[in-house]
């Protein structure tokens, strides 16, 4: 077995707390079925920590796993598009901080699939779930990239990260599914809730462990998940390091890493939304009385081949005003 790291080191000192104690890795690494056996090092040549225990094959299953109070179906997307103030506007992470990434009009080419893409073109498509503010107070809304432009997941120029609400307009179209038929309405550039959010996705826990700082890398192309009605497999890697593995060549050459925190994760029906981008040494606080989700990855829905398999953890980052944002990182 070849394995590649989690996402999550041990603690160092931090300028956000004057003390840490000292705790072994809390993450599971990431593991996958390679061809050449015996096990190769860490990603990176990084080998200080060991990995957790392997789950046992016979365990391995790409369904199943948590659900419950913090990880519910129907989290799905609030689908809002919107034109920009400005010629170029910054991706973000959840305290303001520039991901390296930005939109333009140019850039933002919708194109028809499966799901939902923007009515046309130059509009920024959000996830409008909620206002999350930056170290300034400056209210931002998060934006949705990759699937639904140009190039799609593998190859597009348009990236996932919160935007500055002063940078939208305050008017935009949003999408209403309905029974009789889906449709665009105006209407204010604010956000709504779901279902799944309704029912606890996304909401504090009770217990936080000691802050450990997140270590992006990328998820190998074979490890996949079954979708809910398991008839494709997707790619883990956007939850892994999707900068440098999902994009234009240029843009994964940039060297900017970071990974997704997510509403709910990928075994729930509408799950595996992003919330926020959490970068290459941010800290997160794992939730220690809600238990870890492993599940296998495989090469495609038709014969499930196990790869490997994939763990992730439910816990906490912080917002620009200092607020938690909790949701699913891989680890």
């Amino acid at each position: 077995m070849r394995y590649h790291p989690g996402t999550m080191t041990a603690p160092h000192p931090s300028p956000i707390r004057a003390r840490l104690v000292s705790l072994a890795l809390l993450a599971a690494l990431g593991c996958t079925a390679g061809a050449g056996g015996g096990a190769d090092t860490a990603a990176g040549g990084a080998a200080a920590t060991p990995p957790a225990p392997e789950p046992e094959a016979a365990q391995l299953s790409p369904v199943g796993g948590y659900k419950g109070r913090f990880n519910n179906d129907n989290q799905s997307h609030a689908d809002f598009c919107v034109r920009l103030r400005a010629p170029s506007v910054a991706l973000r992470y959840a305290d303001g901080r520039p991901s390296g990434f930005a939109l333009s009009e140019a850039i933002l080419q919708p194109v028809a699939g499966n799901g939902v893409s923007c009515p046309e073109p130059g509009l920024a498509r959000l996830d409008a779930r909620e206002i999350v503010l930056d170290t300034e107070g400056r209210p931002m809304l998060f934006h949705r990239g990759g699937w639904g432009f140009v190039g799609n997941d593998p190859a597009s120029a348009v990236h996932f990260g919160h935007v500055l609400a002063a940078e939208l307009d305050t008017v935009g179209l949003r999408f209403v599914r309905a029974d009789t038929g889906n449709y665009w309405t105006p209407a204010p550039t604010t956000p709504w809730s779901g279902e799944g959010q309704q029912a606890g996705n996304g909401t504090a826990c009770a217990a936080l462990a000691e802050p450990q700082h997140v270590a992006v890398h990328s998820i190998p192309g074979d490890m996949r998940y079954l979708n809910s009605a398991r008839t494709n497999a997707i790619a883990y890697a956007i939850y892994g390091s999707p900068a440098e593995d999902l994009g234009t060549p240029a843009d994964r050459a940039r060297g900017v890493k970071y990974t997704m925190l997510t509403w709910s994760w990928i075994n729930t029906r509408g799950g595996g939304v992003a919330r926020a981008l959490v970068a290459d040494g941010d800290e997160f606080r794992r939730c220690t009385d809600v238990p870890p989700i492993t599940l296998a990855s495989v090469a495609d829905a038709d014969t499930q081949r196990i790869t490997g398999w994939v763990r992730a953890v439910y816990g906490a980052i912080r917002a620009g005003d200092g607020q938690p944002l909790h949701g699913w990182l891989v680890a």
